[in-house]
C-alpha cells in the first residue's frame, strides 16, 4: 500500500522530518473497520517526539540499530529509519497496530523490521547488535515495573549500548526509575516540546559504562 498524502492535507501532521496520519484521516478511518488495537495502540503518544529531540541532541550511529518497545503506530521507529538511516526492529505485543506502522512506512518510504513480542519473552539474542532500546508510554501498569526493569538488565547483558524510557509522569515508570538507580547509571530528563502540539515527559537513560 502506497497512498497518495498531500502536503496540505487534513488531519496530517509533519513534524521531524516525518509524516503522520491522525486519528480522524480516511486511512486511519479505514483501517480501524479492519484493525482496533487494544493495548493503548490507538494514537500517536506525545513522549515519542521527547525522545526523537534526545536521538538528535545525543549522538546515534548513523545506520545503528534501534529497538522500538511498544513501538504503536511507529513514529520512533520512522524517525530513527529516515534521520538517521538506522536499522529498526518495532516491536508490540498487539499485532493489530502492525497495520498502522506499515501504513506509516510506506507514506514516510522507509522500511521496518516488526517483531510481535511481550517484555518479558525479549530475549538477549533478539538485542544482540541493538544500539538503542527505547520505548514511549510504555509503563502504564504497576505490573509492568518489574518486567521493565528485568528487560533493561537483559538488555544490558545482551550488550545494548543505550536504553531510553520516555513517560509524561505515571507512578510506575517512577518506581522503575528508582529501581534502575540502585543497578544501573542511571540519568532522569526533563524534557519539553511545543511541536507538534505542548508536551513534556521525563526520560529514563541508561548508558552502558
Amino acid at each position: 500500500m502506497d497512498p497518495q498524502i498531500s502536503r496540505n492535507e487534513r488531519h496530517v501532521l509533519h513534524t521531524r522530518g516525518i509524516t503522520l496520519l491522525q486519528s480522524r484521516h480516511r486511512e486511519i478511518r479505514r483501517l480501524k473497520r479492519e484493525a482496533e488495537p487494544t493495548i493503548h495502540g490507538n494514537k500517536v503518544w506525545n513522549s515519542s517526539y521527547l525522545i526523537m529531540d534526545h536521538l538528535t541532541r545525543e549522538w546515534f550511529p548513523r545506520g545503528g540499530r534501534l529497538l522500538d518497545l511498544g513501538c504503536g503506530w511507529g513514529p520512533l521507529a520512522l524517525f530513527a529509519a529516515k534521520r538517521f538511516d538506522a536499522r529498526v526492529t518495532a516491536m508490540d505485543a498487539d499485532p493489530d497496530v502492525f497495520p498502522y506502522l506499515e501504513l506509516h512506512a510506506a507514506i514516510n518510504n522507509v522500511e521496518i523490521d516488526t517483531l510481535q513480542c511481550t517484555f518479558e519473552k525479549l530475549t538477549k539474542k533478539q538485542m544482540q547488535g541493538v544500539h538503542t532500546l527505547a520505548g514511549a508510554d510504555v509503563c502504564f501498569w504497576d505490573s509492568l515495573t518489574p518486567i521493565q526493569f528485568n528487560l533493561i538488565r537483559r538488555a544490558l547483558k545482551a550488550g545494548v549500548q543505550r536504553i531510553i524510557i520516555a513517560d509524561p509522569g505515571r507512578d510506575p515508570f517512577y518506581n522503575l526509575v528508582e529501581k534502575c538507580r540502585e543497578k544501573f547509571p542511571t540519568r532522569l530528563l526533563d524534557r519539553r516540546t511545543s511541536t507538534p502540539r505542548p508536551a513534556s515527559a521525563d526520560l529514563l537513560v541508561i548508558e552502558r559504562d
